[in-house]
Order: C-alpha cells, then sequence, then structure tokens
C-alpha cells in the first residue's frame, strides 16, 4: 500500500467527515503530495483518522477554515466559506496538519516563529492551488 492509499484509508475511516470533505481532503492530500512526495505524510495521517469538524461563526473562528493542532479539531466556518476560495483555505488547513506535531505547526517550538510559518504556509497554499479570492484577510 502506498502513503496516499494510506492517507485515503485514514480519510475514509473519519465518521466525522462527510462524503464531499472526504473527496476535498483527498483532492488536496494528492496535490500535496505530487509536489512534495518526500514529505512524510504519517503524522498527518494519525491525525486525520481523530480529527473532530466543528461549525465555526465569526465568534468562534475568524477564518472560513482554521485547524487547531493543539485539539485537532478543524473549524469550517460556512459564512465566510462564501466569500472565500474555499480550495486555497481548505489546503492551509492541510499543510497546517502535515506540519502539525504537539504544541503548533511549522517549524520552531511552541510557536515561536508563528508569523513565519503562516506565511511559508500561505505561500504554499498559493503554489498548490491559487489563491481566487479577491478580499485579502
Amino acid at each position: 500500500m502506498n502513503e496516499l492509499d494510506v492517507t485515503y484509508s485514514a480519510i475514509d475511516a473519519n465518521e466525522t467527515f462527510t462524503d464531499a470533505l472526504k473527496e476535498n481532503f483527498k483532492e488536496l492530500l494528492t496535490i500535496f503530495h505530487q509536489n512534495f512526495a518526500e514529505v512524510s505524510l504519517d503524522g498527518c495521517n494519525k491525525r486525520i483518522k481523530g480529527m473532530e469538524v466543528k461549525r465555526g461563526n465569526k465568534y468562534i473562528t475568524k477564518d472560513a477554515v482554521e485547524y487547531d493542532p493543539k485539539k485537532n479539531v478543524l473549524y469550517l466556518n460556512e459564512e465566510k466559506l462564501n466569500t472565500v476560495d474555499a480550495k486555497h483555505e481548505l489546503m492551509y488547513a492541510v499543510i497546517t496538519m502535515i506540519s502539525a506535531y504537539e504544541h503548533g505547526f511549522g517549524i520552531g517550538e511552541k510557536e515561536k516563529l508563528k508569523v513565519l510559518n503562516v506565511g511559508i504556509t500561505e505561500m504554499l497554499a498559493n503554489f498548490l492551488v491559487g489563491n481566487e479570492c479577491d478580499e485579502d484577510e
């Protein structure tokens, strides 16, 4: 079984995901893996199996899609999703899941380099799927 098949199985095993969300995750992780095949998806696979998806709103989450690596929760702000490039926002969350560790995501410990992590993740998401939204969050 190749790495993407393991990832697809992890996605399918999560009962909190809708069929549409499962397909979106599979598509975005395939795009990521095609461009960065040397990056392991092991951590992402473990997170996806137990991840919760919760609806957010402007009081819970300011962004359309937010992933909290500490709680392993994906927040979807449906009001905001209609005003942004949802594919870009979900890719940003996918990259965050791939680079997540116990206390945060990306490089550095305990989010010391949070601004750099956000910038790099945003650039990677733009590179991988673009950003069709005119609104700059």
